[in-house]
C-alpha cells in the first residue's frame, strides 16, 4: 500500500495499526517513496491458525497433486518394532 505524506499524517494510528498486523505501507512526497512502515524485522504478525490456513489454501492448489499414494512403494509392509515388554 502507498500513501502520500498528507494522508499519512491524517490516518498515522490506522496505518499504525497495519503495520503492527503485518501490512508494509510506502509514504510516499511527490511521487517518491520516502519511508516504509511495517512490522520490525524478524517479527511475524500474529494470526490465528485458522486465518493462516485460509491463506494457504488460496495459495496452494491441490488439484495438481496425485490421488494415489506416492509413498507405497516405499514403505515397508512388515509389522513394526517389537514391542520392548
Amino acid at each position: 500500500m502507498q500513501v502520500g505524506m498528507a494522508e499519512a499524517r491524517e490516518r498515522f494510528r490506522e496505518l499504525l495499526d497495519r503495520a503492527e498486523a503485518g501490512e508494509v505501507i510506502e509514504i510516499a512526497r511527490r511521487g517518491q517513496v520516502t519511508a516504509v512502515m511495517g512490522p520490525p524485522t524478524g517479527s511475524s504478525p500474529s494470526r490465528d491458525f485458522g486465518t493462516e490456513i485460509s491463506s494457504w489454501r488460496e495459495r496452494w492448489s491441490t488439484a495438481a497433486e496425485p490421488d494415489e499414494d506416492v509413498f507405497a512403494d516405499v514403505r515397508d509392509a512388515s509389522a513394526g518394532r517389537p514391542e520392548p515388554w
